[in-house]
């Protein structure tokens, strides 16, 4: 069986979002419904294994070199544990500044054989229009489902970018590819 190693960081998918602290108390009626791994292997049965470690629980533009750097020794410590697939719920605003991170830190040896799949919504979990199902879903098909290692990648909106590509467009809650890239 496969085992996936989720690293839980916060955002908005788990409900961290300042702003509205009304979303913050709303996610905790419905804690089921934000729990990825009963969501992922009892509800739709993917066959797999999660383990789950939990960094922090910030908004993502709260999070500091310090955080990204537990992500980095979860991902180094189950890589010797014989993990190679790596979810990582995070916080839109900083998604690409934490997978930049992980290219740069993490060695070669160990990106060239791994995947990790960095995802999150623009909106919590439980509530109704979320685009944190389509992304958790469309992240594990991708870990399951590759042929190769992806080394580190984003997805959101049903598909995968790299982080160095990509901006949040803060007025429509969408990622975008960013305008000087190739």
């Amino acid at each position: 069986m496969n085992k996936i190693t989720h690293i839980i960081t916060g955002g908005t998918i788990l409900g961290q979002v300042p702003e509205y602290k009304e979303v913050g108390e709303l996610a905790g009626i419905f804690d089921n419904t934000i729990d990825v791994e009963k969501y992922l292997v009892h509800s739709l049965k993917v066959g797999v294994e999660i383990e789950t470690k939990e960094v922090c629980m910030k908004d993502s533009r709260d999070i500091t070199d310090l955080d990204r750097k537990m992500i980095q020794t979860v991902i180094e410590q189950s890589f010797e544990g014989g993990v190679r697939l790596f979810l990582i719920t995070h916080g839109t605003y900083t998604m690409p500044d934490t997978g930049i991170f992980l290219k740069t830190h993490i060695s070669k040896d160990i990106l060239e054989n791994v995947s990790i799949i960095i995802t999150g919504a623009m909106y919590p979990t439980n509530f109704i229009g979320s685009d944190a199902l389509l992304n958790l879903g469309a992240s594990v098909a991708g870990l399951l489902n590759a042929e190769k290692p992806l080394g580190v990648k984003i997805c959101m909106h049903g598909r995968y970018w790299n982080p160095e590509d990509i901006e949040k467009d803060v007025e429509h809650l969408i990622f975008k590819k960013k305008q000087n890239s190739i």
